[in-house]
């Protein structure tokens, strides 16, 4: 790879690199949005024409992800204020995943969201994940085996530790995770 910076959420999205951010209240959803609008947001120039919205385009986007990711919902047109903290998540990464793209970063997005919601989510992101990069930063270690081929452990912005899931040490990771070394392990 090589070092990347956009100037701005625009360019981005046209380079095809997106983020899950970690705060979805803060910095993802908006409560007072429908379900559709909140997954076609970032690409309402994709789904126009001449300034006028393709509202189906849009409608069929919003249908497709909310039966991939299971969202429970009566209809696309609910507000997303109505909805569990699981299925709001589930919007945010429908949102992303409903666009090609080249690298998909996704930041806690398990984060407050039940166990069934997160296996829906990280089943969806593995199916999803051939000819994209995708990296997901998560705290907890159950959700990196449950959801990573590969695992990097970071400390203090510096790679500390590398795995590969099918073949993983976990006394290694632990130790790595804590940030001490293991007796016995080099």
């Amino acid at each position: 790879g090589k070092p990347y910076a956009p100037g701005s959420a625009r360019e981005a999205i046209a380079a095809g690199v997106f983020l899950v951010a970690k705060d979805r209240a803060e910095s993802g959803i908006i409560g007072g949005f429908n379900i559709e609008r909140n997954i076609s947001l970032p690409f309402l120039r994709r789904m126009s024409s001449l300034g006028v919205m393709k509202k189906r385009a849009e409608r069929v986007a919003a249908r497709r992800q909310i039966d991939e990711l299971g969202i429970v919902c009566g209809s696309e047109k609910d507000e997303l204020s109505a909805l569990s903290g699981g299925n709001q998540q589930k919007v945010m990464v429908a949102r992303w995943m409903s666009q090609a793209s080249r690298l998909f970063i996704l930041d806690e997005p398990f984060q407050g969201v039940d166990i069934s919601a997160r296996r829906d989510i990280a089943a969806k992101l593995r199916a999803s994940a051939d000819g994209r990069a995708t990296l997901i930063f998560v705290t907890e270690i159950d959700e990196a085996l449950e959801t990573a081929d590969r695992i990097l452990v970071m400390s203090e912005y510096t790679i500390v530790g590398e795995h590969r899931n099918a073949d993983i040490d976990l006394d290694r990771l632990l130790a790595e995770v804590a940030g001490g070394p293991l007796h016995g392990v080099a």
